[in-house]
């Protein structure tokens, strides 16, 4: 099995389509689109509204057919890096980590309040 080719949001985002390659971002997979603009039903315009971003909200939004998630797989290319994914495995958005303060750190919650209001 060929390995997945890994992306970063700022490769992604030099994707525009302007006289060159169209690329978005759906779930984590990057999606090469150049060639299927002219056949989308709704139009070039929705899809370069969101060249060189993440649609996955446009996508979501947007009233596709069953067909379009089939349609798409055809035309990825890979995936975003480790580092950048916001989606699991399931394609179900990550929860943010919030990272506690490291043991044996004596600023609390109230004094970074208050050196905040002091200072």
């Amino acid at each position: 099995m060929a390995e997945v080719k890994k992306y970063t949001m700022a490769e992604v985002a030099q994707n525009k389509g302007k006289n060159g390659p169209l690329w978005i971002v759906y779930k984590d997979g990057v999606y090469d689109l150049t060639k299927y603009t002219a056949e989308h039903p709704g139009g070039v315009d929705s899809i370069v509204d969101e060249a060189g971003t993440d649609a996955t909200k446009a996508f979501d939004e947007s009233a596709h057919t069953p067909d379009a998630k089939v349609i798409m797989a055809k035309y990825k290319i890979g995936e975003l890096v480790e580092e950048e994914k916001r989606y699991d495995a399931n394609g179900k958005k990550k929860k943010k980590v919030v990272q506690a303060a490291p043991e044996g750190s004596s600023r609390s919650c109230m004094s970074v309040i208050t050196c905040g209001l002091v200072g």
